[in-house]
């Protein structure tokens, strides 16, 4: 079983990543975007010109400071800190909440709210950030296509959302 873990990381300037032990230089690579619009999208994630992998990250799902959380062994999730609206904010919930993404954590491990904004998938190498490579890519992709293609699964998951959000409101 994998233990629930996020790391916090501000965005500093600096390779954020180093506050991982054993973290290392290397590009981080490919990476798997989960937009809230349901996009599914393999990108480059490269160092920044300031040798940042925070930056590159923060650029991939545009924001400020971001939130790690462990898909599985060799999997990170990587989302905005400051994503998570306020929960008495129906519309704000609506807009931001990522079904396929959540579902698609859930697919590896137990999860305990819903995610929110755009998600970015990496790699991870112990405590270190790595790109994915094609096979790891691949069975990503081929998962979060599987529960994108039934829409109305995403859709029941995001009303349940809504409907929590609308009761404590």
């Amino acid at each position: 079983m994998i233990t629930k873990t996020a790391h916090v990381f501000p965005q500093t300037g600096t390779d954020d990543t180093t506050a991982r032990p054993d973290a290392t230089s290397a590009d981080v690579g490919q990476a798997l975007r989960i937009g809230v619009d349901g996009s599914i999208d393999t990108i480059d994630l490269t160092r920044a010109q300031d040798g940042s992998y925070g930056t590159a990250i923060c650029e991939a799902i545009g924001c400020r400071r971001y939130t790690i959380t462990d898909v599985d062994a060799q999997t990170d999730m990587w989302i905005d800190d400051e994503g998570m609206p306020d929960l008495g904010d129906v519309e704000m919930v609506t807009a931001t909440l990522n079904p396929l993404a959540t579902l698609l954590l859930a697919e590896h491990r137990e999860i305990y709210q819903p995610y929110f904004g755009v998600a970015l998938f990496t790699g991870r190498d112990g405590e270190r950030t790595t790109g994915l490579d094609a096979a790891h890519v691949m069975r990503l992709r081929t998962a979060a296509e599987a529960i994108a293609s039934r829409p109305a699964h995403l859709e029941a998951f995001r009303q349940r959302v809504i409907a929590a959000v609308t009761r404590r409101a």
